[in-house]
């Protein structure tokens, strides 16, 4: 903002020093007077390429988890909470696993998966990285594609080691 003012005055100044010596007969050169501008405004400009942006460091084992032959892939049908991050998700599984529990489960057939979270005392320990990751199943919507690794079969759901978007 401040650069934009002062070329702003910079600019209004060359042009009455302009109007001023048109009127006294100097002969004054617009381009040279634009150029003068110009410098000016590179001169008190911020240094180029010094955008601060927040990173966020990448999950290298991201990559290994969706690719393990134990997940199976599934589309979110329908989320149900009672409150973060307690979550039971139901899926459509669109790829059988090829080792594992998720193995038997044949394709189209629908789960209820809730995602395992470690608990100390009446806390969910979202220090835990494994629970922080099935934390964010809270988040998933209809429609999502997502890759789970069964855990235990509970009866009418499974325990989902984790539960990731795809």
């Amino acid at each position: 903002m401040r650069t934009l003012l002062t070329t702003a005055a910079a600019a209004t100044l060359l042009l009455f020093a302009g109007l001023a010596g048109a009127q006294k007969g100097e002969e004054t050169d617009p381009l040279a007077e634009l150029a003068t501008l110009g410098d000016e405004a590179v001169d008190t400009g911020p240094e180029g390429g010094g955008s601060i942006r927040a990173k966020k460091d990448a999950d290298l084992t991201r990559s290994t988890r969706l690719k393990d032959s134990k997940n199976l892939e599934a589309k979110v049908e329908k989320v149900s909470s009672k409150g973060f991050p307690i979550v039971a998700v139901t899926v459509t599984v669109t790829k059988s696993a090829k080792d594992g529990a998720g193995k038997d489960i044949a394709k189209n057939a629908k789960l209820v998966i809730v995602p395992k979270l470690k608990v100390e005392g009446k806390k969910v320990a979202l220090e835990d990285e494994a629970t922080l990751l099935n934390a964010g199943s809270f988040y998933l919507q209809q429609g999502d594609k997502v890759v789970v690794r069964l855990g235990t079969n509970k009866g009418k759901y499974w325990e989902a080691e984790y539960i990731e978007r795809k």
